[in-house]
């Protein structure tokens, strides 16, 4: 007689001395960094590979981290290693690339993680934070097991959209600061069979210019941003854009992933009939997950300002360098708004901004660490945060060794670890 079986929710974990809700490139280098450093490092990943962005999202090329004219490295560490560790099985072309192949970083960061000894838990979703004295007590994930209790002694946000933070009931800013309103979506594609001996970005560029003026586009995109990957006949496209919509509603969202898809078939339609190179193109891959550029925003210790991104401030808590100019995609269309920082200079990233207000053993690694919305615009790219992330996981150490809040954590005791392992600060 065939067994009948019924479902029982997993026993809860109580082991775990540093949880990190997240595993793109921020929440894995936070992890690595923590387990290089004796912890217990456990993540919780939605998807089933770590990279969020980077590999799911098909967030491609890397955003710029070395300075102007000089070209000195100001993102390095961990990002530096993974990058190593890519070109060293091919998966990008060079130590130091901008394009790279998203399939073979899933594999580096496997390994990276395996290495370090971090519990990945793929498939699995936060849904539920609970609170006590001013800290946070467990996390709960789903996954195929059921709901699952997490308890850690101190806990890394790198859900990208701040959940963890957000879960805990602690307040966030969301947007511009006159509106609310969040940058311009993107759904990244994918195009092959394209014949580059004959496409020519420039020239595709100016046929979708001259063909707004007398059609009406759904895609609202004023320039096309087109890349050569490092794969035979393959166009990458940051070329859709989604106006307008709320990145933490559920609805909005799933509107926005049917809009980015009508965007990337008119968009293929378009280079097919009107591009030299194109005629063959097809399309071969739509993002997992449509990019989202700005959502929720921590309110920490300290806000980080576009002032301060423009002026090369330098910290005397930095964690972290950044080359990135503030790089704003309208939210309600039209041209990006980009402010470039000096040659030679790099601005950096104060640990103050990591740490939320209101809970002691939470610290924030990514995108939503506390900044204003033209701040944010600068540091929101993933060499920038993939370093952010290495100082987060490292101070989560900390912390847990000597029994210390998250902002209590002697930030010179930080820097010198983040400096013996290669960081930039």
């Amino acid at each position: 007689m065939e067994a009948v079986y019924y479902h029982k929710n997993p026993e809860a974990v109580s082991d775990i001395d540093v949880l990190v809700a997240g595993g793109g490139l921020a929440g894995t280098m936070a992890a690595v960094a923590a387990a290089r450093c004796g912890m217990k490092a456990v993540i919780i990943e939605k998807y089933g590979c770590l990279g969020g962005m980077a590999t799911s999202g098909l967030v491609n090329p890397f955003c710029q981290y070395t300075e102007s004219n000089s070209g000195r490295l100001a993102n390095a560490g961990l990002f530096a290693e993974m990058l190593e560790k890519l070109y060293a099985i091919g998966g990008c072309t060079s130590a130091r690339p901008r394009h790279f192949e998203e399939e073979k970083l899933k594999l580096v960061l496997d390994r990276m993680t395996g290495e370090a000894g971090v519990c990945v838990l793929f498939h699995s979703l936060l849904t539920g934070v609970e609170t006590e004295g001013g800290r946070i007590k467990y996390v709960t994930a789903s996954s195929v097991s059921g709901n699952t209790r997490l308890y850690a002694k101190t806990y890394i946000d790198a859900t990208g959209n701040a959940d963890l933070t957000a879960f805990a009931g602690l307040g966030y800013h969301k947007g511009r600061e006159e509106d609310g309103l969040c940058q311009a979506m993107t759904l990244f594609c994918r195009f092959g069979n394209v014949d580059w001996k004959k496409f020519n970005v420039s020239d595709a560029r100016a046929a979708w210019q001259a063909e707004k003026k007398t059609r009406n586009f759904r895609n609202p995109c004023d320039k096309l941003l087109i890349f050569r990957l490092p794969l035979e006949g393959v166009a990458h496209f940051n070329a859709t854009r989604i106006l307008n919509t709320d990145p933490l509603d559920v609805y909005a969202m799933s509107n926005a992933e049917r809009e980015g898809r009508e965007q990337v078939y008119e968009l293929l339609e378009f280079m097919r009939e009107r591009v030299s190179g194109m005629e063959n193109a097809q399309l071969l891959q739509t993002a997992v997950e449509v990019g989202v550029r700005e959502s929720r925003r921590i309110i920490g210790h300290y806000q980080l300002t576009a002032d301060d991104i423009l002026g090369t401030r330098k910290f005397p808590d930095s964690i972290a360098r950044g080359v990135y100019c503030v790089d704003i995609h309208n939210p309600r269309g039209g041209n990006i708004i980009v402010k470039r920082i000096p040659d030679n200079d790099y601005y950096t990233i104060p640990y103050r901004s990591l740490v939320p207000v209101g809970i002691d053993n939470l610290i924030v690694a990514g995108r939503p660490i506390s900044a204003t919305h033209e701040a944010h615009a600068a540091i929101r790219i993933m060499p920038i945060t993939t370093c952010i992330g290495e100082a987060a996981g490292e101070a989560a150490a900390i912390a847990v060794e000597k029994g210390l809040r998250m902002i209590d954590v002697p930030v010179p005791e930080l820097q010198e670890k983040l400096k013996n392992h290669g960081a930039l600060i």
